[in-house]
């Protein structure tokens, strides 16, 4: 099931919140052996998601959930599934607490509830409608997207791609390349070790500090907000910059190249070997030493 399917029946599961609260709760504990290489795909609808780590062949289920609701799990081939019966309607709430082999790649989508995870050494794809995103570890590839939610990565190792409608996202420590989107929220990303860096918001503040290749490419976009960089003094890089209601300020020197009608400005730093791009619509710039 896609995102986008599961924000048809969002607004269902949120109505009817409140009387499944009230439920009585039934606790399963359950531990499944798995094979080297098995995937883990958990769906839940309503309630939040913890998954952390270990070092046994093995994944150990422990969820609660109302009376008359069963948690199904089936292991087949390289592939484990989670998954919940819920006579009484999507809306009875299920909470997971999953542990799990530090290498196991994992696969979630939530309608309303958080998810946490963190341990991996494996990629992830993580989805919520209603609901915060919290993921330390991770690699190869990391895909969070969150509708109503904030989005926090730490510690990823590959490639993150983050996307949040109407909360922000905070990416620390990362090594790999970064893909990151909201609409209604600010991007923050520390500590950042990449040679390819995209992150666009609409409304929001935008910041970086990291490292800049040489041969990167990195750019930064927002219409009402400001772009924030701070990089190394060695760091070698060609900049294109645009706005149209805000201003440029940069504590290194630079050589500037040119300067077009509606502040739109091309200038080298050091080498100029990589490619920076700055616009922002209504905001300043600003390039710091660290």
């Amino acid at each position: 099931m896609q995102l986008r399917t599961i924000l048809m029946t969002a607004a269902a599961c949120m109505a009817a919140a409140g009387a499944a609260r009230g439920q009585q709760a039934v606790q399963m504990d359950r531990t499944v052996d798995v094979q080297p290489g098995t995937r883990l795909q958990l769906d839940n609808h309503f309630g939040d998601v913890t998954i952390r780590t270990w070092d046994r062949s093995a994944v150990r289920v422990q969820g609660s959930h109302p009376i008359g609701t069963t948690i199904d799990v089936q292991s087949g081939g390289s592939l484990l599934q989670i998954d919940a019966d819920r006579p009484g309607g999507p809306t009875n709430p299920v909470t997971y607490t999953l542990t799990v082999p530090a290498d196991m790649p994992i696969e979630v989508e939530v309608i309303q509830g958080d998810v946490d995870v963190a341990g991996t050494r494996a990629g992830m794809d993580i989805q919520s409608v209603h609901g915060s995103i919290t993921v330390v570890g991770g690699a190869d590839m990391v895909a969070v997207e969150s509708v109503q939610g904030m989005i926090k990565v730490t510690g990823a190792r590959g490639r993150v791609n983050a996307t949040s409608v109407n909360q922000g996202i905070e990416l620390t420590d990362i090594r790999g390349d970064v893909q990151a989107e909201a609409v209604n929220g600010p991007i923050h990303m520390r500590g950042i070790d990449a040679g390819r860096v995209s992150a666009e918001t609409v409304n929001g503040s935008v910041s970086y500090e990291g490292s800049i290749r040489n041969d990167g490419w990195y750019r930064f976009s927002t219409h009402n907000g400001g772009i924030d960089l701070t990089i190394p003094s060695s760091a070698g890089a060609t900049f294109t910059a645009s706005t149209f209601n805000g201003t440029l300020h940069t504590a290194f020197p630079v050589t500037l190249h040119e300067a077009k009608e509606g502040k739109e400005f091309t200038f080298t730093l050091g080498s100029g070997g990589a490619r920076i791009e700055l616009e922002s619509f209504n905001g300043t710039m600003t390039i710091r030493r660290p």
